[in-house]
């Protein structure tokens, strides 16, 4: 193996020559940076970026080499390569006039700029070849180069209410955050996270038992990051955000929110005889039933289910509670009471946890004149 290095700071020693050193042919062949992925940085730590590159010169490769990432078009990112201790890059021959190199690049945080953000990041070496002629500045092709972008995170997707309603509406909230390259906090060990406003950012929904996500909207972050949006809830599932991305920031997914939706109730009622003497006895009936699935296409009776039966008098707008009913078996309801006045019965069931509260339509009872 071929060792090529430089002293700190990239000061170069020339090596032993019969003639003044010249400018000859060393050039750039093929570089790959980071594996060819962008370089993503968030608030500290530490990035290793390997990096592998073809040098050509007719001489046979080079035997001094300055080695450093740097971003192109603006920004202060600028990154000495290292190879084994003391050296910036190692080399290999590969045929009779190329070279493969390789370093690594430990970037950290202080190495980083908001203005560097989304730029390409180019190798850039200068150095010796073999027979003695210097080369400056060679840069990588553009097509070769690596965006610098920053790490973004979503804040796990809140949905409420929880259960909710089928067809009811569903708030889901959430916020998109990116670190300040510029800033850093109080105790100057990393930099502070703030909100990445104006970006699109999808709602996603999975349905339970499913195994993939569909974007259900785009809604845009407001100017501190949040999200916020209603959407119609039509089957239990899990509601997540999903961000692509942007020109300076890598994308992100938020963790997600589970949300389980009541089971629809139906419930009837019927009071008999219609009219009724006053002060006569009424018989009350009815059936409480819950949907199978979240289709609510099909339904069964629901047993043992606390339900109220109310009163409304002629001409209120109020309902009363007379007493608490217990559904049968099959969720029917049967029970008897003593009609006082002219006016609206009608059962009412509160719900639990998962099945929605209903209320029958009130059954107008008249008294006997």
């Amino acid at each position: 193996m071929i060792l090529t290095g430089a002293i700190a700071g990239g000061l170069l020693l020339a090596p032993p020559a019969h003639a003044e050193p010249s400018y000859h042919d060393t050039k750039i062949l093929s570089t790959t940076i980071n594996n060819g992925r962008p370089i993503v940085m968030g608030t500290s730590g530490l990035v290793e970026v390997p990096v592998r590159t073809e040098i050509y010169d007719d001489s046979g490769g080079v035997v001094r080499i300055s080695a450093r990432l740097r971003t192109i078009g603006g920004g202060y990112f600028f990154v000495f390569l290292e190879g084994t201790p003391g050296y910036e890059m190692n080399c290999v021959t590969a045929t009779a006039t190329t070279q493969i190199c390789t370093g690594t690049a430990m970037v950290r945080q202080y190495h980083v700029d908001n203005a560097s953000a989304g730029r390409p990041v180019h190798l850039s070496i200068h150095g010796y070849a073999l027979d003695g002629g210097r080369y400056d500045n060679l840069i990588s092709a553009a097509a070769d180069s690596v965006p610098l972008l920053k790490q973004t995170w979503l804040a796990t997707a809140n949905a409420t209410p929880e259960p909710v309603r089928k067809n009811g509406t569903l708030t889901v909230s959430g916020q998109l955050t990116q670190p300040n390259w510029n800033h850093l906090t109080a105790d100057g060990s990393t930099y502070v996270v703030v909100g990445y406003p104006s970006q699109p950012v999808q709602l996603q929904f999975k349905k339970a038992g499913a195994t993939s996500y569909s974007t259900v909207k785009t809604v845009t972050a407001g100017s501190d990051g949040t999200l916020k949006t209603t959407v119609k809830a039509t089957t239990s599932g899990t509601w997540r955000w999903s961000f692509a991305g942007s020109s300076t920031s890598v994308g992100s997914t938020s963790g997600a929110d589970s949300v389980t939706l009541y089971k629809v109730s139906k419930l009837t009622v019927n009071a008999a005889p219609e009219p009724v003497v006053k002060g006569g006895k009424l018989t009350v009936t009815g059936r409480l039933t819950r949907a199978t699935t979240d289709a609510a296409s099909t339904f069964a009776g629901y047993a043992k289910q606390p339900v109220k039966l109310q009163f409304r008098k002629s001409g209120s707008s109020t309902y009363t509670t007379v007493k608490t009913v217990y559904t049968d078996a099959k969720g029917y309801l049967k029970t008897t009471t003593t009609s006082k006045a002219a006016g609206y019965w009608r059962f009412s069931y509160a719900g639990n946890a998962t099945v929605a509260s209903v209320s029958a339509a009130g059954d107008h009872v008249a008294l006997k004149k």
